[in-house]
């Protein structure tokens, strides 16, 4: 596994996060211009999600993720997060109703999945700062309960968000981004870990669920 410190990709490392704030740019003026029909309290909740996760893209980006970011892949999620801030503001400006129980249900969901991603790649990456774990696979903390924590966590908190928008359309998007997990990258970096940690990923993929603890 290559790593490298952020500097050496600080052109795909912008690509991203300027694609976040353009996403959380539109999301606002979709949610907030003259053509939404949505309360000023929901508008007002669905820009502070969009804030908030560029917010965490930027700690993620520049903090958390040491290894090498190509253009490729700086394109391929930037572009996708900026569909979803755009959506979530869209579908949000359709609906006039006055936010409910789903809402709140929604802010939980935000938080904690917020929280799970954030914190997840925070203990790894302590962790990994120490001498004496160099050229070892981590499986502490979060990790102890799924391979994959941080996947959990964007998919709680874009079921969250997707709440709070007041629309069942907006579903679509955690749904997505769901399959994708399942059926493209948990496996294809279950594939890699294997290959770079052998026996350690075997002992730890044997007791520990991929994706929903106790479930897969």
């Amino acid at each position: 596994m290559t790593v490298s410190s952020p500097e050496t990709s600080a052109g795909p490392r912008a690509v991203l996060t300027g694609a976040n704030m353009l996403g959380a740019a539109g999301a606002a003026f979709l949610v907030l211009g003259p053509v939404s029909v949505a309360t000023p309290a929901r508008a007002w909740l669905v820009v502070a999600f969009s804030v908030v996760y560029v917010l965490r893209v930027v700690v993620t980006t520049y903090v958390t993720v040491q290894r090498r970011v190509t253009y490729a892949e700086a394109a391929l999620v930037g572009g996708w997060m900026l569909v979803i801030h755009v959506t979530m503001g869209f579908v949000a400006a359709q609906v006039s109703a006055a936010l409910d129980g789903w809402t709140v249900l929604g802010v939980v969901l935000y938080v904690f999945g917020s929280w799970m991603n954030t914190f997840s790649e925070l203990q790894r990456r302590a962790w990994k700062a120490r001498t004496e774990n160099a050229g070892h696979l981590y499986t502490l903390g979060l990790f102890r309960w799924c391979r994959h924590p941080n996947y959990l966590g964007d998919t709680l908190l874009f079921t969250g968000f997707a709440a709070v928008t007041g629309s069942w359309v907006a579903l679509v998007i955690p749904a997505i981004m769901a399959a994708g997990f399942v059926f493209a990258a948990i496996p294809a970096l279950d594939r890699r870990l294997e290959a770079h940690y052998g026996d350690e990923f075997d002992r730890w993929a044997a007791k520990t669920s991929r994706y929903i603890p106790l479930v897969w």
